[in-house]
């Protein structure tokens, strides 16, 4: 993509240095081959193409090829940018970023389209396709304007290089629209015990697919946006009325279709686009087959075995011999085997082919009495009159009628194209004698391109409809036979074991293996035969271990097929990279990722400087005749300095973004990622007080110190950058550790100049430099914005609760909808105290257990902390108001992975491992997860203290006894348990409910991730299109009408004016959007009762006699071991303990967690993956 270009003017390199123009020459060239790769971007994702079947791919197969080009592609549209910046900067022509031209290359343009381009490419990666999917798919839906803006960038000429991609892309996904205005009919859907569905749909007669062929589903009561593939799993030949997929509750969508599924639903509408599949059945070339499979991945293997199974009742066909090797984590999912066979099993001959199936189940001994015991249930739906089979698109001759409609729709755009420049645009180039508008050449070609495709896909299309329409009419009005137990119901409990399975049963063929992994290596190579046919569909590390078996040279005669296409990064080959590798008291515990990118970091402002200060010095800039070199050569210093300091800049932000949909991207938060903010502040300082000495030096030593107070209006004003440097010193100075632990207050009020900062820095450095570090400063005042205007709301205190051991939990209403992951803090404020002090608090309570509570523990040990504990403990208080921002945290809960966990804390350390814990405990339910065994070392000044284990399950859960929790609690000051704090109890507070409160919300509502996006790039463009129109009909006329440059200082004030207001607009808006939809979830919320004592009907207080030994069932007492007068033995603890993947999390001293952090860097120690939760060093 040529963003950012500009076109080629003699009189523009005339001013240039070669150099310069080399630079600008390869940038251009960049954007040429950037888009060569986008001429095959689009190959590969259209799925109904007529172009993959011919190279032996489909869409599904093809698109790790559509992934790699749309990473490669970037990374040059990337460079081709940035070196466009860089030239523009090197150049003075910073002001062609907003040019739209009529006869050349609209700039503007190419910046929307990068716009769009970036925020598709950075939701792509595996991180954030992974964890928040709906934040990928949605933002993949911006290609529209991506492709819109990226073709009136490059023009109609370079827009014909990429045309047969899109053209093929357009026909198939207007196609696919028609597709999926139909509404399909569900006939029935069975469930499984092990949290899978089938759904079976009707489909047409003349509807044909081959195995393995996927289906993409759309369920607008869940979402009516997103649409997920799925494998079919029937057999067209076998199944000729039905279409059968299978789908396994993991993820968000297919959790809610789950719960709509299991409730008393009896119709659901659901559209779908496909099948789209392999044209053949290539495994049936092989003399022999091995099936491997982890978990779902079995589901593309059912289609297999039933298209064997139709083969093998034609004598005259060779059947190739079936081993079926499958992996599930618990025997609940063996019932996947009994999809194997089709509805109509009991017509099924199965004894004609060679089958064995080795069922592995890894996390059980043995299969469990309740999980014996469940059974298959079979919903049927109500038929409606709008549903219909599912059918091909464009009829049983589906590649003619494609064909026809490419063909077609091509030649009408050729003719329509020849008619409108013959006798449109040549007549008004001859009239104007000059170039049509290169813009509307571009609008022209797009819209006959649509038209085109539009008119011919939409007649063939409703030309195939009718003729297909007598064949549909019979299977429309076929009714679905219902239970004879209950004639009108339309759900009964299908009572269908794994052994009724027809004629030879599988479980006959079946062998389970309980408690182990099947050994690959061995099985493939001991499988007799010439020609065997290995497929695998699961995890990346078994496609992989399989690839590698095959590609030995030792098993010519296997022959790998890989149907999984994820790319799941293994988080273990990347451990070393989480390991500290640096424990130092200035920088605290240094990763090995962290070290790499410092020194990458520290590499580039060296290179920066080295190559700033080289161009400076061959081609010094001497302002005055009798100024002497080496006095240039400070001042040429000093500037570099400032320059390479503005690189800091341009990171500075991006840590303290707090909701910022950056950090994510990288598994970081704003809180673990402060220290890296901490790092660039000091860097900067270093770099712009040597710049600002370097200055003062220069004018001392010539004689300018009258210019330290000027205030140029054509050139850099010096007195903001005296007042700039002035805040940032104050700043800087109250930010050093001693000042920032003794005086909190004064560190906190100091930093909020931060505005001030920043507005003078801008006004100092112009808006050239100001574009530079535009990115981090856009993001952080979009999200300061947003946590404005959650703050104005006061959040509803429900309830308070006073520990023995000066510690306070507090207890918020909060919205159902609000979901946040184990250790998200909250900010708080309490205007009572002081009005403008937050508080970053960890969230100790579950949103999953707890939907409508949030809770928050306050340890006493600050002014601030101790003035709100004063005031809950005068008993007098029925009311606080408070205001909250947040929560704040993780994307995911990531210590799930490991297979076991050691929490160490100190102190009020142990709050976030509260979430943690109670985490577990909600996983702990479902019998589809495996939890990982519990300790917890914490480490407590007085035995007081250890009322916080109280804390660790909230008071609705009563069932503990499914999680391994063990605790080591160490009394460190104390030798023996004193009687006065035994008598001690919890007291807890009810407040009252004031109007004015509400329960606490996410900011954006429930799809917090789609509507930031939406802000900052509707903000953005916004920005720019109003940049554009003042500086084309205010500023440049007010240059031209006075032949000289706009104020330099107005500039910049123009550049901070339309930003700040252009956040403003959009922010508010959608916030206000979000806040009117939320309106009716809340209201149900405000206006909960909370019930008060029974003993005292009309106070808010009472005393909580709730012992240590009263927790649920399996008494924490029992848990718990205590050990007076003595600290955790940390070296010999964490070594002795067992396990390959052993996560270690640690809150509490710095002490503590360096010893920690060296331990687990020790290289005897590679099970311990440590990771710490403290945000201090």
């Amino acid at each position: 993509m040529y963003v950012l270009h500009v076109g080629t003017k003699t009189s523009l390199l005339c001013d240039c240095k070669r150099w310069q123009a080399k630079f600008r020459s390869v940038s251009l060239r960049l954007g040429y081959v950037g888009n060569i790769c986008w001429a095959f971007l689009f190959f590969p994702v259209s799925r109904g193409s007529s172009i993959l079947p011919l190279v032996g791919l489909t869409s599904e197969s093809s698109i790790k090829y559509h992934i790699w080009l749309g990473h490669l592609s970037m990374i040059l549209f990337t460079a081709h940018a940035i070196g466009f910046i860089i030239y523009w900067a090197m150049t003075n022509q910073m002001a062609e970023m907003l040019q739209w031209r009529k006869n050349g290359v609209p700039n503007v343009a190419g910046e929307i389209a990068i716009v769009f381009a970036m925020a598709m490419w950075v939701t792509s990666f595996p991180r954030v396709r992974r964890k928040m999917f709906e934040v990928f798919f949605y933002a993949h839906h911006l290609y529209t304007l991506y492709i819109f803006f990226y073709v009136l960038h490059v023009g109609s000429a370079y827009f014909c290089m990429i045309l047969p991609g899109i053209f093929l892309f357009l026909v198939d996904r207007f196609l696919r629209f028609l597709q999926s205005r139909q509404r399909a009919r569900l006939v029935s859907a069975r469930l499984l015990p092990s949290g899978i569905v089938e759904l079976n749909f009707s489909k047409s007669q003349g509807l044909t697919y081959n195995p393995t062929s996927t289906l993409f589903i759309n369920v607008p009561s869940i979402s009516k946006l997103q649409w997920h593939p799925f494998t079919a799993t029937s057999n067209c030949n076998m199944e000729p009325d039905r279409l059968s997929i299978v789908i396994k509750r993991e993820g968000r969508w297919s959790q809610k279709l789950y719960q709509e599924l299991s409730s008393s639903v009896d119709h659901l509408n659901v559209s779908l686009e496909g099948p789209y599949g392999p044209t053949s059945s290539p495994f049936l070339r092989h003399e022999s087959l091995v099936m491997v499979s982890g978990g779902s991945g079995i589901t593309s293997f059912i289609s297999i075995i039933r298209e064997i199974i139709f083969r093998s009742q034609n004598a005259n066909l060779h059947i190739p011999r079936v081993l079926l090797i499958c992996a599930f984590k618990n025997s609940g999912d063996l019932t996947m085997l009994d999809l194997l066979l089709p509805i109509s099993g009991a017509h099924t001959e199965i004894s004609k082919m060679q089958f064995q199936i080795e069922a592995y189940v890894t996390r059980e001994n043995e299969q469990t009495f309740t999980d014996s015991q469940k059974l298959l249930q079979t919903i049927w739906f109500k038929s409606d009159p709008s549903d219909s089979p599912v059918s091909a698109t464009v009829g049983p001759n589906n590649w003619l009628w494609l064909g026809a409609i490419i063909s077609s729709s091509f030649v009408m755009f050729l003719l329509f194209l020849g008619i409108v420049t013959r006798y449109y645009i040549f007549p008004i180039e001859l009239k104007n004698n000059e170039a049509y508008h290169f813009t509307l050449r571009a609008l022209w070609d797009m819209f006959l391109v649509c038209i085109c495709i539009f008119i011919a896909s939409s007649a063939i299309f409703l030309w195939c409809k009718k003729q297909n329409a007598m064949e549909v009419k019979p299977i429309l009005n076929l009714e679905v036979p219902t239970p004879t137990t209950s004639p009108g119901s339309h759900f009964h409990v299908a009572d269908r074991e794994l052994e009724s399975l027809p004629h030879q049963s599988l479980v006959q063929a079946t062998k389970v293996h309980f408690g182990s992994r099947p050994d690959l290596k061995k099985i493939l190579s001991e499988c007799k035969g010439s020609d065997i046919g290995v497929f695998v569909c699961g995890p990346r590390k078994m496609r992989h271990e399989v690839a590698k078996i095959c590609s030995s040279g030792l098993a010519d005669k296997l022959h790998l097929e890989s149907i999984s296409f994820n790319c799941v990064v293994n988080s273990r080959r990347l451990a070393f990279w989480r390991r500290p590798l640096l424990v130092m008291a200035p920088l605290g515990i240094v990763t090995a990722t962290e070290l790499a990118f410092a020194a990458m970091f520290i590499a580039l402002l060296i290179w920066s400087l080295s190559n700033y200060l080289y161009v400076s010095f061959i081609h010094l800039d001497m302002q005055k005749a009798d100024e002497k070199v080496w006095q240039a050569k400070i001042r040429s210093v000093a500037m570099r300095l400032a320059y390479v300091g503005n690189i800091c800049w341009a990171f500075l932000f991006f840590p303290v973004s707090r909701g910022s949909s950056i950090l994510p991207l990288v598994g970081l938060t704003s809180e673990s990622s402060i220290i890296y903010h901490t790092w660039l502040g000091h860097l900067s300082m270093i770099l712009f007080a040597a710049h600002t000495i370097g200055c003062i030096l220069y004018r001392a030593v010539t004689n300018q110190m009258s210019e330290v107070f000027e205030w140029r209006s054509d050139g850099v004003p010096n007195l903001a950058g005296d007042i700039a440097l002035v805040f940032a010193m104050a700043m800087w100075a109250t930010s050093s550790t001693r000042i920032r632990r003794k005086m909190f207050e004064v560190f906190f009020y100091t930093h909020h100049l931060y505005a001030l900062y920043i507005l003078f820095y801008i006004l100092h450095v112009g808006a050239a430099y100001s574009c530079m570090i535009l990115p981090g400063v856009y993001l952080f005042l979009v999200d300061r914005y947003l946590r404005f205007l959650q703050s104005r709301r006061r959040a509803r205190l429900v309830s308070a609760r006073i520990l023995p051991c000066d510690t306070v939990e507090l207890n918020f209403s909060k919205s159902p909808g609000l979901i946040y992951n184990p250790t998200s803090i909250l900010f708080v404020n309490v205007p009572s105290i002081s009005k403008l002090q937050w508080h970053p608090i960890t969230i100790t309570s579950n949103c999953n257990i707890e939907p409508d509570i949030l809770s928050i523990i306050i340890k006493r040990e600050g002014s601030w902390s101790h003035m709100l504990y004063q005031e809950l403990s005068s008993f007098s208080v029925d009311h606080l108001n408070v205001s909250v921002e947040g929560p704040y945290g993780p994307t995911s809960s990531h210590f799930l992975r490991h297979e076991s966990l050691v929490l160490v804390s100190g102190g009020s350390g142990i709050t976030p491992f509260i979430s943690i814990i109670r985490e577990i405990i909600f996983q702990s339910q479902s019998e589809e997860l495996d939890v990982p065994p519990i300790l917890l070392i914490c480490a407590f000044k007085k035995f007081a203290d250890l009322t916080m284990l109280d804390l660790l399950f909230p008071n609705s859960v009563s069932e503990i006894s499914k999680i391994k929790l063990k605790i080591e609690a160490y009394v460190t000051r104390e030798n023996e348990q004193s009687f006065a704090d035994s008598q001690k109890h919890i007291q807890t507070i009810w407040f009252k409910t004031y109007p004015s409160d509400s329960p606490i919300s996410a900011a954006l509502g429930t799809n917090n991730w789609l509507w930031l996006g939406a802000i900052i790039s509707s903000s953005f463009v916004m920005f720019l299109l109003i940049l554009g129109m003042v500086n084309c009909y205010y500023i440049l006329p007010i240059e031209q009408k006075n032949n000289e440059t706009y104020h330099f200082t107005l500039t910049a004030f123009w550049n901070i004016f339309l930003v700040c207001t252009c956040i403003f607009i959009a922010s508010s808006a959608i916030f206000l959007w979000c806040k009117k939809k939320n309106a009716k979830e809340l209201e149900g919320v405000l206006y909960l009762q909370v019930p008060t004592s029974p003993t005292s009907s009309g106070s808010q207080f009472y005393v909580a006699d709730r012992e240590l030994e009263s927790l649920p069932n399996q008494s924490l007492a029992q848990a718990t071991k205590v050990h007076f007068g003595a600290r955790p033995d940390l070296k010999k603890i964490l070594p002795e303990c067992e396990g390959s993947d052993i996560g270690v999390l640690v809150c509490g001293p710095r002490i503590m967690r360096h010893e920690v952090a060296k331990i687990c860097s020790g290289l005897a120690n590679n099970n311990l993956h440590f990771e710490s939760i403290s945000f201090n060093w």
